[in-house]
């Protein structure tokens, strides 16, 4: 039985976007977690795998660190170290061929997350949610940035 609710132009975006959030965030890390990976670790292994020269540790921290903390960031670069999945030269961190082959399953279940989100909405809905959702930032007197 589905509950009655008011029309969606009377609903609160707070609310639905923090659900939202909440949701997607529990997906994905239970989903990451099948493959041995926590969603930090995941945004690191993302970003180093657009960049196959490595990237420093300030530079990985920076752009990833805004997604939940720098701290978090900083963890996972170790425990990608401890697990093999990173080399650190100093302070220029890259992938290693085991943590290639990480970021490919990761990112295998990261494509099915993204699937599943979207079914049912077009691209132009996807598109006009995000800008509604930066839109309403600015709105509010916020900003945020996304690689």
């Amino acid at each position: 039985m589905t509950k009655e609710m008011q029309p969606a132009t009377q609903q609160p975006l707070g609310f639905w976007a923090l659900r939202a959030g909440e949701a997607i965030r529990s997906r994905t890390r239970g989903r990451l977690a099948e493959v041995g990976v926590t969603q930090p670790e995941w945004w690191v292994l993302h970003q180093l795998s657009m960049h196959h020269t490595g990237m420093s540790q300030d530079d990985i921290v920076s752009i990833v660190g805004p997604n939940e903390s720098d701290d978090s960031i900083a963890r996972a670069i170790e425990t990608g170290i401890d697990k093999g999945w990173l080399d650190r030269s100093g302070d220029h961190i890259r992938l290693t061929d085991k943590g290639t082959k990480q970021f490919h399953a990761a990112a295998e279940v990261q494509q099915q997350l993204n699937d599943e989100r979207r079914q049912g909405i077009s691209g132009r809905d996807y598109a006009t949610t995000i800008e509604v959702l930066q839109r309403t930032l600015t709105n509010v007197g916020s900003d945020a940035w996304h690689w």
